[in-house]
């Protein structure tokens, strides 16, 4: 790997799968410079329409802008403290600015990001028409934006939601009752992302990010069933596999199944990639005041289930390794494992 250029017998093996996808997934860990680079290599092979990201459509619709402009979003984020989610990160930012030039769509599947309180409300203010809930939200989102900024100088991973009593939330729906359906959704989607982040409901996560990719994929449905466009996923890796997801602690089906059965629905195929690294730096924390956590260190001891495959990565080029002969051998019980998370890597 050079920059965004790729190589290699593992890279021409790899070119050769993506041509014949439908849809290419890339499950990462989060904060590693070198997987967006990795992500602009392979649209550049695959040649997506849609690109689809691990945050939430307003984040998205934001970024999408962002981008269309000359420059770093330094102003955004100085007005909207880590707002951006992932693409508060440099790399993650130019990479959708990339993708924009190939006329790759952005599109967004989470729930309405923890940092984000501030310009939801702002957006809100903006799209309601009565008095009282135009001037409501306004001065919420002024209170919030006023406390993030105060958060980040202070150093502090601290977001105005997380502050948020019920009543904000019961007022979210009850201004917006008499008003059109965009708000109205928009109040819907807010409360329910409040719900996730108060029960730590993963399941209703997962639950809502399927909701989010069919509804996208409405207008495509044909009278012969479902015809998607070329789609490019980049998701944390727990999200993408197959089948179960990586994750031992509980039985969660996520959007890497839902695009594998969509390509099965569409006589096509998906093609599931786990980008993980060795040893390296990762970023920790988007907020630059925040110097102790900005920035990590991460080794092999963090992924030990995976030494079988890290143990015979040598020196600082990239390894590619084809996980199908040995999920064959799994499901004809030709190879037993004794680890329950290796047993998913292998057949996610």
């Amino acid at each position: 790997m050079s920059g965004s250029q790729m190589g290699g017998a593992g890279w021409e093996k790899l070119r050769a799968d993506i041509q014949k996808s439908q849809f290419v997934l890339v499950g990462e860990d989060h904060g590693i410079a070198q997987i967006p680079l990795f992500t602009a290599a392979v649209a550049r092979e695959f040649k997506p329409a849609i690109f689809v990201a691990e945050v939430d459509p307003y984040v998205a619709q934001a970024v999408a802008q962002l981008v269309a402009q000359p420059g770093p979003a330094t102003a955004y984020l100085r007005r909207y403290p880590e707002a951006l989610c992932f693409f508060d990160w440099s790399e993650e930012f130019e990479l959708v600015r990339t993708l924009r030039a190939q006329q790759v769509q952005l599109l967004g599947l989470d729930q309405v990001f923890i940092t984000t309180s501030a310009p939801f409300y702002a957006q809100l203010a903006g799209l309601v028409k009565g008095k009282v809930a135009k001037s409501y939200f306004q001065r919420q989102a002024n209170k919030y934006q006023a406390q993030n900024q105060a958060f980040e100088k202070a150093g502090n991973d601290d977001f105005a939601m997380a502050k948020q009593p019920q009543s904000a939330i019961d007022s979210l729906g009850l201004l917006t009752q008499q008003e059109g359906p965009a708000a109205q959704k928009m109040a819907h989607d807010y409360a329910l992302s409040y719900t996730i982040y108060q029960k730590q409901a993963h399941q209703l996560r997962v639950n809502l990010m399927k909701q989010n990719l069919v509804q996208a994929l409405l207008p495509y449905q044909t009278a012969t069933g479902p015809a998607a466009p070329k789609m490019l996923f980049k998701f944390g890796s727990n999200h993408l596999a197959r089948g179960l997801s990586q994750s031992v602690k509980g039985e969660f089906y996520d959007i890497g199944n839902v695009v594998q059965n969509l390509a099965d629905i569409q006589g096509q195929k998906s093609l599931h990639l786990y980008i993980i690294g060795k040893q390296g730096e990762r970023a920790e924390s988007d907020n630059p005041n925040f110097p102790a956590k900005r920035v990590g260190t991460y080794t092999v001891a963090e992924n030990p289930e995976l030494l079988p495959f890290l143990s015979q990565v040598a020196g600082p080029a990239w390894s590619a390794f084809d996980l199908r002969p040995l999920r064959r051998a799994l499901t004809t019980s030709k190879l037993q494992l004794a680890n329950p998370s290796l047993e998913r890597t292998i057949l996610g």
